[in-house]
């Protein structure tokens, strides 16, 4: 009888795997290909995830997590130990900054947050016991760049490892593995799956850095599951045309606030006026369906804007299919004091907008509208 296979990827929806021997058991405890254990351990429809994501990020090894918050834990804490240092961009999103200042201290382990668009600022907060830079590829809310082949120089003569949370370009977009970094994170809630229907994460590097991580993911148990991996593997076949339709999107809303009332300022680094846009042009391959802008007023003027919108909802997260928009000092920064997001540069008036695939002049009428129903 001629052998078939699925065109789609089996769910494995199983948490334990039995054996017929002890000599099987012990062949799947010394790692043996195709074997599995316990789905904590690892699990075939996970393994088939972390294998694409592997090879989408250019990278040797992946590790899937329950969250884009598990990568980013498990990483660092491969990386470090009681008494190292961490160096992180100042404008990282409000969790990450949270997770460094107030948890991985209480495991003695420190961080200084520098302006990493500035490399020799980097530098000169290298110290003695410094393990990681920690960097976003599009910071999270400010939409800033930095630039991998001066952290990778750093890196590789201070004897350092680059981390980069990749999550707001994806690997359509930028792939840091290529341009220096030791590891990449990325939430795959995100643009990856896409359809805001699943919460997974990912780390992806060379098989030695994903070895030093694989136990801290295992012991924590921050573990996958099957189903949330099927659905992340569906996504990532219109994972290009997302991207494309997000990117094109947000482009044109972009240089629409530039141009509307109300507006004070416009994060995106698609548009000239950019401090960073020529580096966004050298290390992306797109400038994204993220933006941030400021509206006068404040909060008030932020929050009269957001009952304005007719199509567009108020979401704490993004890279859906749908427009969304977020108040920063509401959402994913209000674990800061209301004085380092100002020296920041996060405005009480700041609004985050994740642009999704809707046709563009329906988004531009409703922000339009919007801006100006209080004008």
């Amino acid at each position: 009888m001629p052998r078939t296979l699925p065109t789609v990827q089996p769910i494995y929806q199983t948490s334990v795997f039995s054996f017929s021997s002890l000599e099987e058991v012990d062949q799947a405890f010394s790692g043996a290909e195709g074997t599995y254990i316990y789905s904590r351990y690892g699990n075939p429809t996970v393994q088939a995830l972390e294998q694409a994501l592997a090879a989408l990020e250019s990278g040797s090894d992946c590790i899937v997590t329950s969250s884009g918050m598990a990568a980013t834990t498990a990483t660092l804490l491969s990386l470090c130990s009681a008494g190292d240092h961490i160096i992180a961009a100042e404008d990282l999103y409000g969790g990450t900054q949270s997770l460094l200042e107030r948890e991985l201290s209480r495991f003695g382990i420190s961080t200084t947050f520098i302006d990493a668009t500035l490399p020799a600022k980097v530098e000169a907060g290298i110290r003695p016991n410094t393990k990681a830079i920690f960097v976003e590829t599009i910071s999270n809310p400010l939409m800033r760049l930095v630039d991998f082949s001066q952290l990778a120089m750093l890196k590789r003569a201070y004897k350092l490892k680059l981390v980069v949370d990749n999550t707001f370009a994806s690997p359509m977009l930028c792939r840091p593995l290529e341009q220096g970094a030791d590891l990449v994170v990325e939430s795959l809630t995100k643009y990856i799956n896409g359809h805001s229907d699943v919460t997974l994460g990912a780390v992806v590097g060379s098989a030695d850095d994903i070895e030093r991580v694989k136990p801290l993911h295992i012991q924590f148990g921050a573990t996958a599951s099957p189903f949330d991996a099927w659905l992340v593997m569906r996504s990532m076949g219109t994972l290009p045309l997302r991207m494309r339709q997000h990117t094109q999107n947000a482009h044109i809303l972009a240089d629409l606030l530039t141009g509307l009332p109300r507006v004070l300022r416009v994060h995106y680094p698609g548009l000239l006026g950019h401090p960073q846009h020529a580096l966004a042009e050298k290390q992306l391959s797109g400038f994204g369906g993220m933006l941030s802008f400021v509206v006068e007023g404040g909060s008030y003027g932020a929050e009269q804007l957001v009952k304005a919108l007719s199509m567009v909802d108020f979401v704490p997260s993004l890279a859906g299919v749908a427009t969304t928009i977020s108040h920063p000092a509401k959402t994913s920064h209000r674990g800061l004091t209301s004085l380092a997001r100002a020296r920041l540069g996060i405005d009480e008036g700041m609004l985050r907008v994740s642009v999704g695939l809707e046709d563009s002049a329906d988004i531009c009428a409703d922000f339009a509208q919007a801006l100006r129903h209080n004008a």
